[in-house]
């Protein structure tokens, strides 16, 4: 009886060390910033990333879980916004998930995801064509394997 005792206790400390270390990999990752250029727009100020989410972030579905969030604006015709989430990839806080909670249907935005991202591009002035191509600049300057727009 005291050996299996030992084994679940060995398998139990185990599994706690994969657990944390798992969590711990994930906060090690550096943090990536928006970039300073995408499709002939330039980053017209520093980004602005915190580690909360800030109020008028949380409007979009799937996006409470963000580990940062960085807002940036960029020069160009049209000006463009972007609000680029870095989720943790946990059940439930993926950018895959914010992604398919994003309303394709709103006008002047665009959502898109790659790899632990998610990123909506706004501008009032935008025709889509004009969006996706900014969208897709951005999604290039990321690290990971390339995904979806909306």
């Amino acid at each position: 009886m005291k050996t299996w005792r030992k084994r679940i206790l060995g398998v139990s400390i185990l599994g706690a060390a994969i657990a944390v270390g798992s969590d711990v990999w994930v906060l090690a990752t550096p943090h990536i910033n928006p970039p300073s250029a995408a499709a002939g727009w330039k980053l017209s100020a520093p980004a602005g990333c915190v580690n909360s989410i800030p109020a008028e972030a949380q409007v979009w579905r799937g996006t409470s879980g963000a580990r940062r969030v960085c807002r940036a604006e960029y020069a160009g015709s049209p000006t463009m916004r972007l609000t680029l989430f870095e989720m943790p990839e946990w059940p439930g806080a993926t950018a895959f998930d914010a992604f398919q909670k994003w309303r394709p249907d709103q006008p002047g935005k665009i959502g898109f995801f790659k790899g632990r991202y998610f990123g909506v591009v706004e501008s009032p002035q935008a025709d889509r064509a004009t969006l996706d191509r900014f969208a897709v600049a951005v999604q290039k300057a990321l690290p990971g394997k390339s995904e979806d727009r909306w």
